[in-house]
Formats: C-alpha cells, structure tokens, sequence
C-alpha cells in the first residue's frame, strides 16, 4: 500500500511536470481527445451503415411479402373469378339448353316415329347427338381450364390451399362425368318415361354439388388466412 507520504509526492511530481513541460501535456490532450472523437466517429459511422444495412433488408423483407400477397391476391381472385363464371354459366343450362335440344329432339322423333320414318328417326337422333357432342367439347374445355388454374395456384399456395383444390378439381371431374351420362341417358328417360333414372342422375348431381359448395366455402377461408400469414 502506497502511504499518504508517497501519494503526496508523486501527485508533487506529476503537478511539477506538467507545470515545466505544458507544451506536453497540451499536445497529450490533444491527442487522447483526437483519439475519442475519431472512435465516437467511426463507431458512429459502423452502427450508421450497420442500420442502413437493417432498414434495406426490411424494405426489401416488405417489398418481396408485398409483392407476394399482390401475386397470391391476383390469382386467388383469378379462380374464384373462373368458378364464378362456370357456376353462373350452368345455372339455367336444364332450362336454357338441355330442355331445348331435347324438346326438339322428342318433337322430330316422334313425328318420323308416327309416320314410321326411319331415315327422319335417324337423322334426329344423329342431330341430336351433335348438339350434345358440343355440350361435351365445351365441357372439356372447362375442366381443362381449372386444371390449368389449380395446377398454377398450387406453386403458390400454402398446403391447406393446395389440398383444397385438389379435392375441388377431382368433384369438377365427378360434376363433368355425371354431367355426361345423364345427357346419354336423356333419350332413354325421356322415350321410356324413367323417372327412376332421372330421380338418381338429379340426386347424384346434388349430392357433389352439395359437397363442392362446401369445399369452396373453406377454400376461401383458407385463402383469406394463407394472405394474412404472408
């Protein structure tokens, strides 16, 4: 331990030196502080291009989510724009369609049948697999569409998402088959009056329906969280 005694004569010493040599003394502050300020600088300097560095990372962190969400938004729109316009277009296709082709169909039929005209039986029918060949084509048009669609949301979609619409592409495919055996059994139901098989086909048709309605709701569920976790 240093005594009173020897404090006092070295703080003698340090006061007898600076006062012989301020020149010294002045250029040490001089150069301690130059020393501080130049680290106060550059560390400024450090943390400055450190949060530079940050706040372009989380631009570009928001512009990318940004980006994403407007991608993921335009083409869950897209879809459901395309269900949208098939489920209007079909809505009144027994009244607007099937019902037209098939009463021009009896009323031909019956009148060559009547006159047993076998060439005019013939011609009716083939005119009229025709018109129902159309219906098939266009059919096959729109399934390949959502198709397409699922096949380019699943890239982007979350797995929930893309489940989903999976399970919603195969009852189009189930809607579309269905869709087709009753337009073949419509001949039969109508010449032969049967009512059984025109009872299942409508059954049959509700009940995918029924279950595609459902599908649908929870797919935009689904998409709604999908963007919000974005």
């Amino acid at each position: 331990m240093y005594s009173y005694t020897t404090i006092n004569t070295n703080m003698r010493e340090i006061l007898n030196f600076i006062s012989e040599n301020p020149e010294y003394v002045a250029m040490f502050f001089v150069v301690v502080n130059a020393c501080w300020i130049a680290f106060v600088y550059f560390n400024k300097k450090h943390h400055e291009k450190e949060l530079v560095k940050l706040r372009q990372s989380f631009d570009l962190d928001l512009e990318r989510r940004k980006k994403v969400f407007e991608m993921k938004a335009n083409q869950y729109e897209l879809y459901f724009k395309l269900i949208d316009e098939i489920h209007n277009r079909h809505q009144t296709d027994y009244e607007k369609v099937f019902l037209p082709i098939m009463n021009e169909f009896m009323s031909s039929y019956l009148t060559a049948a009547t006159q047993n005209d076998i060439g005019a039986e013939t011609k009716a029918t083939i005119r009229f697999s025709e018109k129902i060949s159309k219906i098939t084509i266009d059919g096959f048009k729109e399934l390949n569409t959502i198709q397409s669609e699922t096949n380019s949301l699943r890239l982007l979609a979350s797995d929930e998402v893309a489940k989903l619409l999976g399970e919603i592409e195969e009852l189009y495919r189930q809607l579309f088959e269905l869709s087709g055996n009753m337009m073949s059994n419509l001949i039969k139901i109508d010449v032969n009056n049967d009512q059984e098989l025109a009872e299942k086909n409508k059954n049959s048709m509700m009940k995918i329906g029924k279950i595609l309605e459902d599908k649908v709701s929870q797919l935009r569920h689904q998409m709604r969280i999908d963007l919000k976790q974005i």
